[in-house]
């Protein structure tokens, strides 16, 4: 094995590299990985069932977290080919991790029988993980990041695909820009206005407005906010949390945000009674259809 003397120890990406190898984790991202909505698609095509339980307005509670589920596992795959080809390349792009690749080889690689090269191999590759740690940390916390915003990002394409699905007319601030929107003076809290930015300048009172978290924690605070701002009359703001209170609930339902949930969080005794917790059956089949009946009229 190589001693410690002989190699580079690196505790930290040498500050002359930062920037090269964040880029590189950006491209290599978007060359790798597949936008939400696009793998959410392949989901839709790959598991037709799903189609037809919304066609049949069935449980869209299932729906939704099935389709999350095959969605992640397609990101998952995609990511574990990102990380590879960026622990692959590394040493190619950046000079530092390709000298210590070098350094390392030269001092383990041998001719000898398969086992001694099998070894050779494993110490080269377990050698160079250690050694290029500092940028295996880094491309960690970035695959933190995009984890969190991926999750999000799912969420509203799976909804916006059952919008389609369902043939229900709607903006959205990915389908038609975030610029569309702060015209009207709505911020980035809101995603999806049905049936759309005009019916919301003639009507803002007959429209669904809506806001997508996967999970609430406080951030539910940033949506109350938007209704002050904006005097939009109120938000539905769609979760898969189940972690909610009555507590909660009663302060969303103070700051007019309708929450629409899994079914099995308003069986919860705390909040069974509440009128501004629906499911998401009843969002889809009950208040979306009642406000487009509006502007059929």
């Amino acid at each position: 094995m190589i001693t410690h003397d002989k190699l580079l120890a690196l505790t930290e990406v040498p500050l002359e590299e930062r920037e090269e190898f964040s880029n590189m984790i950006k491209n290599y991202r978007k060359k790798n990985i597949r936008p939400s909505g696009e793998v959410v698609d392949v989901v839709f095509e790959k598991n037709p069932s799903l189609l037809h339980q919304i066609n049949k307005k069935g449980r869209i509670s299932d729906v939704i977290g099935v389709a999350r589920g095959h969605a992640w596992e397609e990101f998952l795959l995609e990511e574990s080919d990102f990380n590879a080809a960026i622990i692959r390349d590394i040493g190619k792009k950046l000079e530092t991790p390709g000298r210590i690749m070098d350094k390392i080889i030269e001092a383990n690689l041998c001719n000898d029988d398969n086992d001694k090269l099998m070894e050779s191999i494993r110490n080269i590759c377990g050698e160079y993980a250690g050694r290029v740690s500092p940028y295996i940390y880094m491309l960690s916390l970035s695959n933190t990041n995009s984890r969190r915003s991926r999750a999000g990002s799912t969420f509203q394409s799976i909804i916006y695909k059952t919008y389609d699905v369902l043939g229900y007319p709607f903006d959205s601030q990915k389908k038609v820009g975030k610029k569309a929107f702060q015209e009207k003076g709505l911020g980035k809290i809101v995603d999806s206005i049905l049936p759309g930015i005009e019916a919301f300048e003639q009507r803002r009172d007959k429209t669904i407005i809506g806001s997508m978290k996967t999970s609430l924690r406080e951030r539910w605070q940033e949506v109350s906010e938007e209704i002050s701002r904006t005097n939009i009359p109120n938000i539905f703001l769609l979760t898969m949390d189940h972690d909610i209170s009555r507590n909660k609930a009663e302060q969303m339902s103070h700051h007019n945000i309708i929450l629409v949930v899994q079914p099995e969080v308003i069986e919860n005794k705390d909040v069974k009674e509440m009128k501004n917790i629906i499911s998401f059956e009843q969002y889809f089949f009950e208040e979306i259809p009642g406000v487009l009946k509006f502007w059929k009229q």
